[in-house]
């Protein structure tokens, strides 16, 4: 009887057999290697299909620390005939640029997977398992990456790649980062794309100037700063900067002439979703492209200027060679004569408080015994604030020998007198870099100088 039920089973389980291969052959018109083959021509069409290449937005980890959860710009052409060109401009190559050629394949493995089949000096340095050198100079870094390195990928599943070629996401195989590229416009030199973008960031972020900048996202505020290295801390615009600390790395790139901020990650909050930000040059700020409600601004010009002012440390200075209307440039350039009459050389001007003092101090250079020497006179003033600027005023020299200089020197006089007066407070250039700042006359938008933070 066990016999007869094992034979049974035998003929039903071939049975079954033949029916399902007989399915199998109706599903598939094509064999297992025609399959590959035409998911293969699909894919690399739509990678060829950018004339001039992508931006890829890299991130090696989806990690809050420097360097691997940093985002990194990769320029790369795909080449018909399976070769790929890749440029980048960061710290793996030393801060310049640097591109390499190499061989590219779409392999079929958790779906379609681009591959950088051989060495790319680009597309590898982030999968390397080598020491990063640039971080050996900080306590704050893990000196020694050996057996690690960046820990990023060099296969990438194709999640999202639409016909029209207007974009294509990659998902690092081992790591899981979403990698997003966007089209370069044809006729774009990749080392000049590198460099503006490079040159907009360290304008907009500069790790020289200790501003924050406000992040408006579904009505509430929020403060992000320490973005110098694309890996800014998010944090409640009231909220402690430690406790309630956030992290989430961005890319700037370029697209029709215009930059895009884009974080690694979505933003969610009260059914508000924003990732991605274009920058408007008119309103000075970053406008959310899901949500023009949403935005990042620079920080308050004149909250800065004053938190400066008050800070003994910090100063504003301008000379000569400083951006000045014609007619603040007549007060100086009469003062800079005036002390050449006399074999004086004016060296700069600049205003700080110092223990409990506003001044306006002189430095100049002369010659004394045959030696070159320089000296200082400080002219006290006072001032005060409302929500559009400062108020200066002078007071007196602020010892012998400034009064000395302060009389027998009319242009002096003439500049300090100048001062005098309300005072409009505003960026030089951009809020969002706030070394330099722009002082206006209230009464006479025709006078106004530059200074810059020092």
């Amino acid at each position: 009887m066990k016999r007869y039920i094992s034979t049974a089973g035998l003929v039903i389980a071939s049975l079954l057999f033949t029916a399902c291969a007989g399915e199998e052959e109706d599903i598939f018109s094509e064999s297992a290697a025609e399959r590959l083959n035409s998911v293969s021509d699909v894919y690399s069409a739509r990678l060829e299909a950018a004339p001039n290449g992508w931006a890829m937005q890299l991130y090696p980890q989806n990690s809050d620390e420097y360097p691997e959860g940093c985002g990194y710009l990769l320029l790369m052409r795909f080449n018909a005939d399976h070769t790929v060109n890749v440029a980048m401009d960061n710290v793996l190559s030393d801060n310049s640029y640097t591109s390499d050629n190499s061989v590219w394949d779409i392999i079929t493995d958790q779906g379609p997977v681009l591959s950088f089949s051989t060495y790319n000096n680009c597309v590898h340095a982030f999968a390397d398992p080598y020491d990063l050198i640039f971080t050996d100079s900080s306590a704050d870094y893990n000196d020694d990456e050996s057996g690690t390195g960046m820990g990023g990928d060099w296969e990438f599943v194709i999640v999202d790649a639409p016909e029209d070629a207007s974009y294509m996401m990659l998902k690092g195989k081992k790591r899981g980062t979403y990698n997003l590229l966007t089209p370069v416009e044809e006729g774009v030199d990749y080392e000049s794309y590198l460099a503006d973008v490079k040159a907009f960031h360290s304008k907009m972020f500069s790790s020289s100037t200790p501003t924050f900048n406000v992040m408006c996202f579904a009505d509430s505020l929020y403060k992000m700063t320490s973005a110098s290295q694309g890996m800014p801390k998010i944090y409640p615009y009231n909220g402690d900067e430690v406790i309630d600390e956030s992290f989430n790395p961005f890319l700037i790139t370029r697209r029709g002439g215009e930059f895009y901020l884009r974080f690694r990650d979505a933003m969610t909050k009260n059914d508000v979703t924003v990732q991605e930000f274009k920058y408007d040059e008119e309103k000075d700020m970053f406008i959310a492209t899901e949500d023009e409600t949403c935005y990042i601004d620079g920080d308050n010009p004149l909250r800065f200027f004053l938190e400066t002012l008050d800070n003994d440390t910090y100063k504003f200075s301008w000379a000569k060679s400083s951006e000045m209307s014609d007619a603040y440039a007549t007060y100086y350039t009469n003062l800079t004569d005036a002390f050449s009459s006399v074999k004086y050389t004016l060296n700069k001007l600049y205003l700080r408080t110092l223990n409990g003092k506003t001044f306006i101090r002189v430095e100049y250079k002369y010659k004394s015994g045959g030696m070159n020497r320089s000296g200082t006179n400080d002219y006290i003033f006072t001032y005060s604030s409302d929500d559009e600027g400062i108020t200066l005023q002078y007071k007196e020299p602020g010892s012998t020998s400034a009064e000395t200089m302060y009389n027998a020197l009319p242009a002096l006089q003439e500049l300090l007198s100048a001062m005098s007066g309300k005072w409009i407070v505003s960026a030089a250039t951009t809020k969002f870099n706030l070394s330099t700042m722009k002082l206006t006359r209230a009464d006479n938008s025709n006078i106004w100088f530059v200074a810059n933070r020092n």
